[in-house]
């Protein structure tokens, strides 16, 4: 029988995950001095023969993950082989699977088999009309400039709206930021006032403010550091109901496991109302919840629920399955929030941490397991 060119043979061994440091050392002095074309022969002929293992039922899946691809391969390695080649070398091999990945349900099990279970990070879309982009932490460029608006992207996550003598026609058009699960991005809105999007959110907001008021709709969770203007309030309008200010900042969300809208005041003040015309004005250090037509306001620490801007977890005697909701939109993972037991959590952490390392921290603080089966966070019980 003819014996199988080493290449070959290095390569299924990395791709099992059964590649010792020397085996690595000669894979990749091969991967450094091939072209295109052997790299792409390589992955093809291991495609060939193990495709007929594949469950063509995760075929669907195919283009969500080849939309995350990139981003996968070139973030944090969480693979243990992975860990050890963050070199040239394998960016190039990288950049050829990309390439055959397309049409490659091998490397589609590949990465369903062990999943790449990132911290979310600053991605977006943003839709004018019918234009939609793209936008994560890129290089400062701008990206729309007509009738008085500019409109640039910044370094750091963030989109900054600048009105001129903008007419009205520029002035008025919506525009719509939409963060995914495991994205965040900030806005500069054109009066200079900030908005940081956490993940699963919406932001809709016009280019630039005209008439007597500055007003947005927001869906899921948004921190709001608002530029003063006695003469123009500015109102959100989330889930219903309203919030109005002249210059402060406050939290407000209505993810699901609030079961109703949420507002927290950091500083000055605010008045929110309600759809049954219902309302009341918070001092720093309140929070309403506005939920089946009532309003009920209570004392907290604001910083409790503003530690995400901030890069942190902060949940002080928060339910666990409300925790396990909040990681699995951040880490865009899956949850079943009724198969957590009914236990409250008192934790601080970076939001950068590995999903693992969190719920590690959280099993050692409860003596209660939780674990990571493929793309699900579960409860051992």
């Amino acid at each position: 029988m003819e014996k199988r060119p080493l290449r070959e043979q290095l390569f299924e061994r990395f791709i099992a995950n059964e590649s010792n440091a020397d085996e690595l050392e000669r894979l990749f002095n091969f991967f450094e001095h091939a072209d295109q074309s052997e790299l792409e022969s390589l992955i093809k002929a291991e495609f060939d023969k193990s495709a007929a293992e594949f469950n063509q039922a995760d075929s669907p899946r195919l283009a969500l993950i080849h939309n995350e691809l990139a981003r996968e391969l070139f973030a944090k390695p969480q693979h243990p082989v992975l860990k050890l080649i963050r070199t040239a070398k394998f960016l190039k091999i990288a950049a050829a699977i990309v390439v055959v990945s397309t049409a490659s349900l091998w490397f589609t099990k590949l990465l369903l088999s062990a999943p790449q279970v990132m911290p979310g990070s600053a991605r977006a879309f943003l839709n004018v009309g019918e234009k939609l982009d793209t936008l994560g932490a890129e290089k400062a460029k701008v990206i729309y400039q007509h009738g008085g608006i500019s409109v640039r992207t910044m370094p750091d996550g963030t989109i900054v709206y600048m009105a001129v003598d903008a007419d009205s026609a520029s002035a008025s058009k919506l525009n719509t930021i939409t963060t995914p699960r495991g994205g965040e991005y900030k806005v500069t809105l054109s009066d200079g006032s900030m908005v940081m999007l956490n993940a699963g959110s919406k932001l809709t907001f016009p280019m630039g403010f005209r008439g007597a008021d500055r007003r947005v709709y927001v869906d899921g969770e948004a921190f709001f550091r608002v530029a003063k203007d006695p003469q123009k309030p500015f109102i959100v309008t989330v889930g219903g109901n309203e919030v109005k200010v002249l210059g402060t900042q406050f939290n407000v969300s209505n993810y699901p496991e609030n079961d109703g809208v949420e507002t927290t005041l950091l500083e000055g003040s605010v008045n929110f109302s309600n759809a049954s015309g219902k309302e009341v004005f918070l001092k720093p250090n309140q929070q309403v919840l506005s939920a089946y037509g009532h309003l009920t306001l209570k004392e907290v620490s604001a910083e409790d629920f503003n530690a995400w801007t901030k890069g942190e977890f902060l949940f002080n005697d928060v339910p666990v399955s409300v925790v396990m909701q909040k990681l699995a939109r951040w880490y865009n993972v899956d949850v079943d929030p009724q198969a957590m037991p009914n236990k409250n959590l008192y934790i601080r952490i970076s939001r950068k941490a590995d999903i693992e390392e969190v719920l590690d921290v959280i099993s050692k603080a409860t003596d209660l397991e939780f674990d990571l089966k493929g793309n699900k966070i579960v409860f051992k019980e």
